[in-house]
């Protein structure tokens, strides 16, 4: 067995055991709830319309429209169709599989990738404001992880597929962070002038 069957094998095997171990009657409705909130953006795409609606967090909003672009490009437009990753229930038969199966492929969790890099950017760019953790930008974040867990607990994706969205929402709402503080250091510095 190759290095790389072996990691397949290792996520498959993780994820069943992660299924065995959470599977609940009363936990099903909420996890897929939880993951149905976040399905197309749509928790992402409402939070980041409402910010942008009003003056007071306009900039917030920005950021996190541009975290959540880059994001979806990442994920939609280029990881998935060039990974092409199998879904798990199709290559282990004990992955349970309790949502509508999606149809594009698995790597990385575009749940994951969208709604942390929403989340991740509120949290940043709260700490950049206000010199501090705000209690709004933390509850996203947990929130996120518990997208990215929905997924696992549904059967939809491994662990890598999710553990990567995960990381790599985090990337996007750095770069799309940094890059806001750039511009306005920027615009201040041309103000000065």
């Amino acid at each position: 067995m190759s290095f790389t069957e072996q990691l397949l094998q290792f996520d498959g095997n993780l994820l069943i055991g992660i299924q065995n171990l959470l599977n609940a009657d009363w936990l099903t409705p909420i996890m897929k709830g939880v993951s149905g909130v976040c399905t197309a953006g749509a928790f992402s795409i409402i939070l980041c319309a409402l910010l942008v609606a009003f003056k007071k967090t306009r900039k917030l909003g920005l950021v996190c429209t541009a975290s959540l672009a880059l994001a979806f490009a990442l994920c939609n437009l280029m990881l998935k169709p060039l990974v092409c990753r199998t879904r798990p229930w199709l290559l282990f038969p004990e992955v349970q599989v309790l949502a509508k199966p999606p149809k594009d492929a698995s790597f990385p969790s575009g749940h994951a990738m969208n709604t942390m890099a929403v989340c991740f950017a509120w949290f940043m760019y709260t700490i950049r404001e206000k010199g501090r953790m705000h209690n709004i930008g933390i509850a996203l974040v947990i929130f996120a992880l518990l997208v990215g867990l929905s997924r696992l607990y549904l059967g939809m994706h491994f662990p890598s597929d999710v553990i990567s969205g995960l990381l790599l929402g985090m990337l996007c709402a750095t770069i799309m962070c940094q890059l806001f503080k750039k511009c306005e250091g920027r615009d201040k510095g041309l103000l000065k002038k």
